[in-house]
Formats: C-alpha cells, structure tokens, sequence
C-alpha cells in the first residue's frame, strides 16, 4: 500500500472521530481508489457513508471488499461491519446474516454477540437478544 494511500486513510479517519462526514468521504474513497485492498479504509468509508444516511452504498462497498480479503480475520471484520451498517440501514435480516458469516472466525465473539442483540431486539426476539447479551458480556 502507498504512503499516499495511508495519509488519506488517516486524514479520513480523524475526520471521521470528528464527525466531519464529508471529508471523512473523500479522503477514505481517495485511499480505497488508490489501494482498492486497504480493507481498513474500506470499513471507514463504509462507516462514514452509513453514517451520512448512505447505508445501501456503504453495504455495497463492504460486501465488494470481502472477496478481495486477504485473511479470515479481514473478511470477519468486514462482515462485522456490514451487520452495523446494515441496522444502520434498517436491514435486520442482512445484518443477522453479516453477524453469523463473521462469527465462524475466532476473536469475534462479542463483536457478533452484540450486533446480534441489536438485531433481535429490532426485531421482537427478546428471548434471543438476553442470551445475545450474556454471551457478549461474559466473552473476554
């Protein structure tokens, strides 16, 4: 990956801890054009675009870096972060679907418990949503 590539990621990132969305976007899109394999930025551009209101485009940005993940630990974080932008979007079965896809990786157990609480609990399965709870509290 460039120096360039990593200096817009970094600019996108700080913008995006300050919650200057449009900055946040052009930075990280120049990143990803310039090193489309920069799966870090791709996850903060997909935030950033989700929280513009963009949730459908930031899905679409993540779901066409999965292929091109290099580890299984880099696919499980996209997809992580598809299930959030995904109930960012109101997409709780979509979103259910990137939690499961990311927890057959280890390390993820909480992250995915969590997400999926978030989902169960949109969708009315208290029941699930405690043990979802549970489950992320009690992961170290």
């Amino acid at each position: 990956m460039s120096a360039v590539a990593r200096r817009y990621y970094e600019r996108g990132v700080a913008a995006l801890g300050t919650n200057d969305l449009e900055t946040a976007q052009e930075s990280l899109r120049a990143a990803l054009d310039l090193a489309p394999g920069f799966n870090n930025a791709r996850c903060a551009y997909a935030v950033a675009l989700a929280k513009a209101g963009d949730a459908p485009r930031a899905a679409a940005v993540l779901r066409a870096g999965i292929p091109r993940a290099t580890s299984p630990i880099t696919a499980a974080a996209l997809y992580a972060t598809l299930g959030d932008v995904c109930v960012m979007g109101g997409d709780f079965f979509g979103a259910e679907d990137a939690f499961n896809a990311a927890a057959k990786t280890p390390g993820f157990e909480a992250r995915v418990a969590s997400g999926l609480a978030r989902v169960q609990a949109r969708l009315g399965r208290y029941r699930d949503m405690a043990q979802s709870l549970r489950r992320a509290a009690t992961t170290k």
